[in-house]
């Protein structure tokens, strides 16, 4: 599946972003991912962008939908 490269999911901005989780809490041993390895990822289903069509364009939810 190819990703958006202007999503932004309900993981990137609620806390539980893997990155996020690494930094703060390094002891519990997460783990550090790039954006397109995250297993969060959803496409348009949970992307704040996917309502705005100044960011999202019908074109890309059909090229980036699930």
């Amino acid at each position: 599946m190819s990703r958006c490269p202007n999503y932004c999911g309900v993981t990137c901005v609620n806390g539980w972003c893997p990155n996020a989780l690494a930094d703060e809490y390094p002891e519990y041993g997460y783990i550090h991912c790039t954006c397109a390895e995250c297993g969060y990822y959803k496409g348009c289903e949970d992307c704040c962008f996917a309502d705005k069509p100044d960011y999202c364009s019908s074109k890309d939810k059909e090229k980036y939908q699930n």
